[in-house]
């Protein structure tokens, strides 16, 4: 049998051209893949960059201040507090010792530092981990003014493509500049400037090289450097160490001052902020100040707002109103303790809880609060508003007792009725209609319809001229002038005198049965002090931007509400309301001597009282009473519970003023005036006193004491008088 071998099988040739197609082909693809890819992220990377005018006009938040009439810092306005300061202001120590910690080639690279980025790379490679960073200056501040803090590759790529075009706009210095003033330091503040403020209570140009490390060492981990914390300062000690090292590196310091430096105490002195006076008086600021420019502007733009007020009087009016309103709270407490029977419900005598009202009354509020007659209702406020009786300029503004506890603006925005302040209002308006301050009215008792007004002391007194109704605040007198004046015509003065409320030309309004706001009332006082002219009251004077330019600058307005004659004569009328009228504590208790005209108001019940009052220079308005017009208790008077907050504003306001006379206008004339038939007296009157009218309502000769006049001729003396009274005939003058 034969056997035939197989055939072998030749070897199978591989083709690899297909594969080498496929290779191509998914090299080709996830070349072009990645292309797109990376094409898309720079275009998405592109679109996030800042646009070349925000390069070019980098405009950081700054704080805007608020300045007093002293230039006294008020208040700040801000969102990042920060100050901007100039690169020439910054002290050399400060700059060194920032380019020695955070960029020590930032003279020499272009935004990027690729020597430092891959030493960077390789130690965070070693050390598996994010140990150390590579930003340069330039890159710190392009991730400050447009990026988050957020660690991400395309926010990386976008703060190296910034930094690029930042050194194309700006210069090493302009940058660095940039970089010292928008840090965040820690302790909410942002910039070197206000850090130096915040942690040493120093202007930045005034710090130490010491200092100068101290900052430049918190700039990497603001919060965890800060030094006024105490759990900082072994932290912040070995940071500054970093810091002083560097700058010896540089050659900027030597090795042997960087140990000196190294060996002192941390320095921490704190910031103490501003005093929080006037804060009804900077929210009026704010409120303009948003309206005319915007609340970015305000919070952001790091203007200078220089204002009206003055500090020193606007403190002394505080602490007048609280200690005044403390004494008087103590009889709004005494009715809510005997109305309520409050000491009842929690078992305490009444002696205690009067003596330790405060205390006692807040471990209970909850009971107490629910009654119908609670403190709450009882609490006494108060308004003051004084303003330059010229300009308008507004010198003290305060709305309430505690701002913290109530916004409402009781000095503008608080409508109450006047009682007897606005009767100067109603006897302006008889001038103008002929009435004189000698023209004679009876006080007795008037009924108008079902009202039944009564004055003060439930009294009359019979015949008196308008002079003595108005000084001693008579009020039937103002009621029946009132009426022969004619209503309308009141109301209609007023409305010319700035008062924009609604009044109603019915009968109470002779006895301020309206409802004004304080601003009203002492802006239209200031007008009788000021030859009829009513000024417009403005809180600010002036605005600066960030570099110092004026934006705006107040030029005081005013009008002529009534003429200058009866401004003059309602002056000499309420000149008298001080001399020897209802406000003439003010003199004898209180000793404000300067010359001063103004008139007391108390409505009915005693739940508001008022005094208004000026001098050549300035006006000012003091409002008492409660929110819910309650009773503030019997004889709480304009008297008694304004003039006590008055006079200390006033003398505080005053005290560096000339002592001025009120001038008169030459609208006015001096006559003598019979004191028996208040006519023009004659040489035949017993007695007579000076009196001062318009000219054009000059009063009729004596009709009771002339030769031709028929009379008793049994006593001489009554109608010719002696030598001796004919003598003193000028000795009670009201010349001016």
């Amino acid at each position: 049998m034969e056997i035939v071998a197989s055939a072998e099988k030749p070897d199978k040739k591989i083709n690899v051209t297909p594969i080498i197609i496929i290779a191509i082909m998914i090299f080709f693809f996830t070349s072009a893949a990645l292309t797109i890819m990376a094409v898309v992220f720079l275009e998405n990377v592109y679109k996030t960059l800042p646009e070349p005018q925000e390069l070019a006009d980098i405009q950081p938040s700054l704080v805007t201040k608020v300045y007093a009439k002293d230039s006294s810092l008020v208040h700040e306005f801000s969102i990042e507090r920060r100050f901007w300061v100039e690169i020439d202001s910054i002290p050399d120590a400060l700059k060194y010792a920032v380019v020695a910690i955070e960029d020590r080639r930032f003279r020499a690279h272009w935004g990027v530092d690729l020597k430092r980025m891959i030493s960077a790379v390789f130690g965070n490679i070693a050390r598996g981990g994010y140990d150390q960073g590579a930003s340069t200056i330039t890159q710190q501040l392009a991730r400050n003014i447009y990026f988050t803090q957020k660690k991400t590759m395309s926010r990386k790529f976008r703060e190296i493509l910034t930094a690029v075009q930042l050194e194309k706009y700006y210069t090493k210095d302009e940058i660095l500049e940039l970089y010292l003033n928008t840090i965040y330091l820690g302790s909410g503040v942002y910039g070197v400037s206000a850090a130096a403020q915040q942690y040493f209570s120093k202007n930045i140009k005034d710090i130490d090289l010491n200092e100068a490390a101290v900052l430049a060492g918190t700039i990497q981990l603001p919060e965890h450097y800060r030094p006024d914390r105490e759990k900082n300062l072994e932290r912040i000690t070995i940071r500054r160490r970093s810091v002083l090292n560097g700058m010896a590196r540089m050659k900027v310091i030597s090795k042997a001052e960087a140990d000196s430096v190294s060996k002192l105490e941390i320095p921490n002195e704190p910031y103490v902020p501003i005093s929080t006076i006037a804060p009804y008086f900077v929210e009026q600021v704010r409120r303009e100040l948003e309206r005319k420019y915007g609340s970015n502007m305000l919070y952001n733009g790091g203007l200078s707002i220089y204002t009206t007020l003055d500090p020193q009087a606007q403190l002394a009016a505080e602490q007048a109103l609280k200690q005044h309103l403390d004494t008087l709270q103590r009889t709004q407490n005494r009715f809510f303790i005997d109305n309520a029977r409050a000491y009842a419900l929690i078992g305490v005598s009444r002696d205690k809880l009067m003596s330790n009202f405060d205390s006692i009354y807040s471990a209970n509020a909850k009971v107490f609060d629910a009654l119908h007659d609670s403190i709450s209702l009882r609490k006494l406020q108060a308004s003051v508003i004084a303003m330059d009786v010229e300009t308008g300029a507004v010198r003290v503004m305060i709305g309430g007792k505690d701002y913290s506890q109530s916004k409402f603006n009781r000095a503008m925005q608080g409508l109450r009725q006047p009682g007897s302040a606005f009767k100067p209002f109603v006897y302006a308006a008889a001038m103008q209609s002929g009435f004189t301050p000698a023209s004679v009215v009876v006080d007795r008792p008037v009924t108008i319809d079902t009202w039944r007004p009564e004055n003060h002391d439930k009294e009359f007194f019979g015949e008196m001229t308008i002079r003595q109704a108005l000084r001693r605040s008579i009020n039937l007198v103002a009621v029946q002038v009132a009426q022969e004046t004619g209503l309308r015509k009141i109301v209609d003065l007023a409305k010319a005198m700035g008062f924009s409320s609604n009044l109603q030309a019915v009968p109470a309004i002779s006895l301020g049965g309206c409802e004004v706001s304080n601003l009203e009332i002492t802006r239209a006082y200031a007008a009788f002090g000021n030859q009829g002219l009513m000024p417009q009251q403005y809180f600010i004077e002036t605005v600066t931007d960030k570099n110092g330019k004026v934006i705006s600058r107040h030029t005081p307005e005013s009008r002529q509400v009534i003429d200058p004659g009866l401004a003059s004569l309602m002056t000499s009328l309420l000149q008298d309301v001080v001399m020897r009228g209802t406000a003439a504590s003010i003199r004898s208790t209180y000793f404000f001597m300067r010359p001063s005209a103004g008139k007391t108001g108390t409505t009915n019940q005693y739940t508001d009282a008022w005094y208004v009052g000026y001098t050549p220079q300035i006006s000012c308005g003091v409002w008492v009473g409660t929110d819910r017009t309650q009773t503030m208790g019997h004889g709480v008077t304009g008297t008694r519970g304004a003039i006590p907050i008055w006079v200390p504003t006033m003398k505080s306001l005053h005290r560096n003023l000339p002592e001025e006379n009120f001038t008169y206008s030459g609208g006015l004339v001096n006559r003598e005036i019979c004191l028996t038939s208040y006519g023009l007296a004659s040489i035949y009157c017993p007695s007579s006193y000076a009196e001062i009218f318009l000219v054009s309502a000059i009063p009729q000769e004596c009709t009771i004491h002339s030769p031709n006049a028929k009379r008793d001729t049994t006593n001489v003396l009554d109608f010719f008088g002696t030598q001796q009274q004919q003598k003193t005939t000028n000795g009670n003058n009201l010349m001016f």
